[in-house]
């Protein structure tokens, strides 16, 4: 099992600044257009952190069914997808701001360069649980 830190790309000027309502609501992590196939290393049972920017994790998940291609094959080089049960999501309030999402500097995350980054060494997992565990909403 690899650990992956996906990054939501939420600026504007990456042209897709609510990509990450569409993960969260869809069950999936995704990567578009150039860098679609960085999702293609992510296995099924890997475990997936949506990255928002300011160092935030708002999702964790387990994968449950790796990217296989799509139906029509012009979709191939827009979006590659894995299909991710989220265990935990962090809270937005109503401009979509995360209102309890988890630093990834806490885990011991300290190198995020990429869309789609293994980070399996860097995660300090207990870390990891304990912040799932404090941040949960009931």
């Amino acid at each position: 099992m690899n650990t992956w830190l996906v990054n939501t790309n939420t600026k504007g000027k990456n042209g897709n600044p609510n990509g990450f309502k569409y993960m969260l609501r869809q069950n999936k992590a995704s990567a578009y257009y150039d860098r679609a196939p960085e999702v293609d290393k992510i296995k099924k049972s890997d475990l997936v952190f949506l990255y928002h920017n300011d160092n935030r994790i708002i999702a964790v998940g387990a994968v449950v069914n790796q990217y296989e291609g799509h139906d029509y094959e012009e979709l191939n080089e827009v979006e590659h997808w894995v299909d991710v049960n989220w265990l935990w999501k962090a809270d937005f309030d109503d401009n979509f701001e995360p209102t309890n999402p988890i630093d990834r500097n806490k885990l011991g995350i300290t190198m995020v360069n990429g869309t789609v980054v293994n980070v399996t060494k860097q995660v300090d997992y207990k870390v990891l649980f304990e912040e799932i565990a404090m941040k949960q909403k009931f």
